[in-house]
């Protein structure tokens, strides 16, 4: 059955709204590079059977230190004798060790509908995390209605789901579709609580919708409330990116649709507590002449610093890529990302994901659509304002980014999909590389196996807790070629 695959690429779409090569603009290499090793992709444990056809996938995993993360994604449990339901689920790594995965708690009798999956995992310190995500819902004689849900992991343990339906009663659609949470490195933030901000999107009526963000101050659950600022003009808006790099300090993005109803890009920021009101990016109404306009991913790293990347539609040829600052509360002009314009052909370019590692470095991935049927994974790095040439991600017949993790300056792991019909050369699917002192080094195949499904097969996150202590995830070749979710480490070289 594929329908999981259906339900989350939903999900993926969103965050994807996070020629010529060159090594990424980053710190300045070390005297000494740290070097690390990747582990063999393993099953996330409690979900797989090697005799069952039924697919998994992990879409979001979050680390604090070494050996100690989260991670979340959709399984297809069994009814009745049949893997015919799609739920949620999480799992967390604790001492270097993944423990049993558990479905999040609560969401079996919130999935009437026969589909939940966990979006986003965030994880404040270990064993403390949020975990958002929707589930589908019977009402009525006929209806099947959407709605998101939160839950929080205390001292090890996760609690019971709380739903987040709709804005509007007289509606049956919202999705929580990222999460970030404050890191709490002293024991007086750890005592206070988690504080995170959760986002995405609710339908208000129909062909109307509305961003919101959703806090957890202190451990506590707020309201969830519409992100002030977009226009309400049909279809409505959607928050698809949140970063949060201290309490009460973060930033998000999205897309909104203008007075003429075409989708433009937005950023907002949350100071001290407070929401501003959201703003179009500065720079996209010239370039998103196309009207098509979206932020896919947003990294901050202190108060008013904020680096965020999308797409938009020029007025004429295929979809483009863009990169905006935020420096010292304020946002900058957007750019279109350096070096893609010439190398995009075709439409279908995406954002994989941002990641800053201070204010003065930021590094983004992505997949050029460089043809029709042809796509290059690129990575490029900024330094203090800068950015650098792309390195594009050799070798296959298609690659892509879909996921970046930046711990430290000059140090990141990126993870994404080979595509390689000559076995014998590359067979592998799933790969992953790694920047050290500022340069990206060779693609590792985490798995042996050719692409089976074009698209699904492939890391899908990656966090990194410091330089070469990082954690995989995504969907590799199973039982009768269906994906089975996988986590691999990376641990530093001694």
């Amino acid at each position: 059955m594929r329908r999981i695959a259906a339900a989350v690429v939903l999900f993926l779409a969103v965050a994807a709204l996070a020629g010529s090569t060159g090594a990424a603009a980053s710190a300045a290499p070390s005297a000494s590079p740290i070097e690390g090793t990747w582990g063999s992709p393993e099953a996330v444990p409690g979900l797989y059977s090697p005799t069952i056809d039924w697919t998994e996938v992990v879409t979001s995993v979050s680390c604090t230190g070494p050996g100690d993360c989260s991670a979340g994604g959709a399984y297809q449990a069994v009814d009745n004798g049949y893997a015919d339901t799609d739920a949620a689920y999480v799992v967390s790594e604790v001492n270097g060790k993944w423990e049993t995965a558990e479905q999040v708690p609560g969401t079996a009798a919130l999935n009437t509908g026969l589909g939940a999956a966990t979006a986003s995992v965030s994880c404040a310190w270990p064993g403390n995390c949020v975990a958002v995500g929707y589930y589908a819902y019977l009402y009525g004689k006929s209806g099947v209605g959407v709605a998101g849900f939160v839950d929080s992991q205390v001292d090890g343990t996760w609690g019971t789901a709380r739903p987040v339906p709709a804005l509007s009663s007289a509606a049956h659609f919202a999705e929580v579709t990222a999460v970030s949470c404050a890191p709490a490195v002293t024991a007086a933030a750890r005592k206070a609580g988690l504080n995170c901000v959760a986002g995405g999107v609710s339908d208000l009526t129909a062909g109307r919708s509305t961003g919101f963000v959703l806090p957890v101050v202190n451990g506590a659950w707020g309201t969830a409330r519409a992100v002030p600022g977009p226009a309400a003009t049909p279809p409505g808006s959607a928050v698809t990116a949140v970063s949060c790099p201290f309490r009460g300090t973060c930033g998000i993005g999205g897309y909104y649709a203008g007075a003429s109803g075409h989708r433009q890009a937005f950023v907002a920021n949350e100071v001290k507590g407070t929401w501003s009101s959201a703003q179009q990016v500065p720079g996209t109404a010239a370039l998103n002449a196309g009207g098509d306009a979206a932020i896919s991913s947003v990294s901050c790293t202190a108060v008013g610093a904020c680096a965020a990347a999308g797409t938009y539609q020029p007025a004429k040829g295929p979809g483009q890529l863009f990169v905006v600052d935020e420096t010292a509360g304020r946002w900058q002009r957007a750019v279109q990302l350096p070096g893609s314009g010439k190398l995009i052909t075709a439409s279908g370019s995406t954002i994989g994901e941002v990641s800053c590692a201070s204010a003065a470095s930021c590094t983004v991935g992505g997949t050029l659509q460089t043809a029709a049927a042809v796509t290059r994974g690129f990575l490029a790095g900024e330094t203090s304002g800068r950015w650098g040439a792309l390195y594009v991600v050799p070798g296959g017949t298609s690659t892509t980014i879909t996921a970046v993790s930046c711990p430290a300056p000059g140090y990141c792991a990126a993870g994404g999909q080979r595509d390689n019909p000559s076995s014998a050369s590359f067979p592998a699917s799933v790969i992953v590389l790694d920047e050290a002192a500022g340069h990206w080094g060779k693609t590792v195949a985490l798995n042996s196996h050719a692409i089976i499904y074009p698209g699904s097969d492939s890391v899908h996150a990656i966090s990194c807790a410091a330089p070469r202590s990082c954690a995989a995830g995504g969907e590799v070749p199973g039982y009768q070629g269906n994906p089975y979710g996988f986590v691999a480490n990376e641990t530093p070289v001694k």
